[in-house]
């Protein structure tokens, strides 16, 4: 038989349509943005509606690995084969650059705790709250001082020498898992408190039922003093410390308890810090409709289809105000006072140096393409912008 017969017009088209099959690109967020000019037609529709930190981060992650955010460029010194990697865009909602954002601050937290036991905790707020938290953005702030306030007041309750100053690290969760507006905490935190003569006193156990009314304590009395002054108000927060008289939820995820700081960034990525919704987690896309999924508590899986203008808001509601720190470092943790219980780190506090730049830069070269020097490492050369 010859050769040419075995390609008939009918295999030629099946090849085609299989490579095309298994050469299809993941689906990501960027892609439903970008096709069919999905979020042009949003900003045109939403233009007085839309945040302007909404509007830039959205371009941010659009121009994602472009050349006008900068790059590296690297050379194999045995076969002189030049190479350039260009950069992320940082976007809040860009799960790309979300997910390496995430690796690498867990990897540094390893290195920044105390030497000391930690828990984490879920600090949550009724569904009653979440709609004048969405519009009164500043609560959010308000809300993670309250939760240094109850960890604080929980910890010294049984202490006789006076207060106790705990260290944590509070996260804000503005969403769930189905992209809701919902704002809860995730909290790392000592597992006790420093005394006024900077001792550690070590705490096993954490009366955190007992705080789950000091919490809710702190959170009404600071959102009411943070808000005007309305009778209508006053009549809702009394009405919620009467409905909730156990207190609102503080939650311990399983393995709260983290003693081995090597387990911390494995631990902190998984839980505290992640983008709304991850490439992972898209489902389907049809050019009208997102289908993506979670996974409830008891590890089920459930599916939520949204249309795309739909899916585009609840995205980018998440977004958190210019300048907004999601993450912040309270009490034993904070840049004042860190430095005052030194001696429980593992390595001193110190400042980034161009040559930590460099290695990093050499750290992350790409392995040669070429066929004779296949990984090896490439050698940093430049940085490089393109301005347009």
């Amino acid at each position: 038989m010859h050769p040419a017969d075995i390609f008939t017009p009918g295999t030629c088209l099946f090849l085609v349509l299989l490579c095309s099959l298994t050469t299809t690109a993941p689906l990501t967020v960027k892609h439903i943005f970008e096709d069919n000019h999905n979020w042009a037609a949003f900003h045109l529709a939403e233009k007085d509606n839309l945040r302007n930190i909404e509007i830039n981060e959205v371009n941010k992650m659009l121009s994602c690995k472009d050349a006008s955010r900068g790059f590296f460029t690297y050379e194999c010194e045995h076969c002189n084969i030049m190479k350039t990697v260009y950069f992320g865009c940082n976007s809040r909602i860009c799960t790309n650059c979300g997910k390496n954002h995430t690796d690498k601050w867990a990897k540094s937290l390893g290195n920044a705790l105390f030497n000391v036991p930690h828990r984490h905790a879920v600090l949550t707020i009724p569904d009653a709250l979440w709609p004048i938290v969405r519009r009164n953005r500043f609560l959010h702030k308000v809300l993670m001082d309250a939760a240094i306030a109850a960890i604080n007041d929980t910890i010294s309750y049984k202490h006789r020498n006076g207060q106790l100053t705990a260290g944590a690290i509070v996260v804000l969760h503005p969403f769930s898992k189905r992209m809701d507006f919902n704002s809860h905490l995730h909290i790392l935190v000592t597992e006790g408190g420093f005394d006024k003569r900077g001792r550690f006193i070590h705490q096993k156990i954490i009366p955190f039922n007992a705080m789950r009314k000091t919490w809710q304590y702190q959170v009404l009395t600071q959102f009411k003093a943070a808000l005007p002054k309305t009778s209508g108000f006053a009549v809702h927060i009394d009405q919620l410390f009467k409905k909730y008289h156990k207190g609102f939820v503080v939650y311990l995820p399983e393995e709260s308890r983290i003693t081995n700081k090597r387990k911390i960034a494995r631990y902190v990525a998984r839980y505290i810090r992640h983008p709304a919704v991850a490439n992972t987690r898209l489902h389907r896309y049809d050019g009208k409709k997102v289908t993506f999924w979670y996974k409830d508590h008891e590890g089920k899986r459930h599916f939520v289809t949204m249309a795309v203008r739909e899916f585009i808001r609840a995205l980018i509601q998440h977004i958190p105000d210019r300048n907004f720190k999601m993450i912040r470092h309270y009490g034993a943790y904070s840049r004042r006072t860190k430095r005052k219980y030194s001696r429980y780190l593992q390595r001193s506090i110190r400042q980034v140096t161009f040559e930590d730049i460099i290695t990093k830069a050499n750290k992350w070269a790409p392995n040669c393409p070429s066929s004779y020097t296949r990984g090896r490492k490439m050698t940093f050369m430049c940085y490089g912008r393109v301005h347009r």
